[in-house]
C-alpha cells in the first residue's frame, strides 16, 4: 500500500491535509480511471486517521484493488486552526470529491463516520456510487462533555481536545447554528443512492435509537442495510473496528468493484 500526502484547496478558503492509498498490486494491471475509491470523512475533534481506524480501512480496500483517500476536514488534524463549522466541510468535502474526479476515477463511494456521516449526507456530489455511514450523527443532542463545551458558546470560541496528538479544535457559536439550519430529514427521505448504515449497540455517543430513526426515514429499498453490532461503542477498535471493516469491504464489492 503506498500513502502519498496530498494538499488540497478547499473553496471553504482552507488548505487540507490528505493521503491518498493506492493499491499498488492492482494499479500495475489496470488504468486509475478504472479503480474504484472511498473517500473516507472523520468525526467531531477526531482526524483523517482516526486513531488508525481508517489506514486499516484504506488497507483493506487496497486488498481489494480499491484505493482509498483521507483528509482533515478544516481546522482539524493537521490544518490549520479555523472554526469548526458544518457548511465548511460540506465545502472541503465537495473540494476532495471534485480533486478525486480530476485523478480520473469514476467509481466513488463515500464513508463518514460519526460528524463526518452527517457532512457526507449534506456534501453535494453527484455521482456517488454508494454511501456507507459509521455510528452517523444525525441528530444533534447532547452528552455531560458536550453540555460542558456548549454552555459557554455565548461568550466566544471554545476549545476542545482532539482525539489525535494535535491542537485542540476551536468552535464558535456557529457550530450550533449551522445545525439548526441543516435539514437532516429531508435529506435522508432524498437519499436515493444505496447506503448502508453501522452502528455499534451499546455506542452512548450516537445512541442507537438515533440511528434506527434515521435508517427509517431513508427510501425503502433493498438497497439501503442498517448492521447493529452488538457491544459496539462509539470508539469502537479491534474486534469491533474488524467487523465494521468487513461489512463495509462487503459492501464495496457489492456495489463498488
Amino acid at each position: 500500500m503506498i500513502g502519498k500526502k496530498v494538499i488540497i484547496a478547499s473553496t471553504s478558503g482552507n488548505d487540507l491535509h490528505g493521503v491518498h492509498y493506492i493499491a499498488t498490486e492492482v494499479s500495475q494491471e489496470i488504468n486509475s480511471n478504472k479503480s474504484p475509491i472511498l473517500i473516507m470523512c472523520h468525526g467531531f475533534t477526531g482526524d483523517k486517521y482516526e486513531c488508525g481506524r481508517f489506514v486499516e480501512t484504506a488497507k483493506a480496500c487496497n486488498k481489494e484493488g480499491i484505493d482509498g483517500f483521507i483528509f482533515d476536514f478544516s481546522g482539524s488534524g493537521e490544518n490549520k486552526r479555523v472554526p469548526v463549522r458544518l457548511y465548511n466541510q460540506f465545502k472541503d468535502l465537495q473540494s476532495v470529491y471534485k480533486w478525486i474526479h480530476h485523478q480520473a476515477y469514476e467509481r466513488i463511494a463515500v464513508l463518514g463516520l460519526s460528524f463526518g456521516g452527517l457532512t457526507s449526507l449534506g456534501a453535494d456530489m453527484p455521482g456517488i456510487i454508494t454511501y456507507i455511514f459509521w455510528a452517523p450523527f444525525f441528530f444533534l443532542h447532547t452528552t455531560e462533555d458536550r453540555t460542558n463545551y456548549f454552555k459557554d458558546l455565548g461568550k466566544g470560541p471554545v476549545e476542545i481536545p482532539s482525539s489525535g496528538e494535535v491542537e485542540p479544535i476551536i468552535i464558535e457559536l456557529s457550530f450550533m447554528t449551522d445545525f439548526a439550519k441543516f435539514r437532516v430529514k429531508s435529506f435522508l427521505k432524498k437519499l436515493e443512492t444505496p447506503t448502508l448504515i453501522i452502528q455499534g449497540a451499546s455506542d452512548e455517543e450516537v445512541p442507537l435509537e438515533f440511528t434506527r430513526k434515521a435508517f427509517n426515514l431513508l427510501p425503502k429499498s433493498e438497497h439501503n442495510k442498517l448492521i447493529e453490532i452488538p457491544d459496539a461503542p462509539h470508539s469502537f477498535e479491534d474486534k469491533y473496528l474488524k467487523e465494521f471493516i468487513e461489512h463495509t469491504i462487503s459492501w464495496l464489492k457489492n456495489y463498488l468493484i
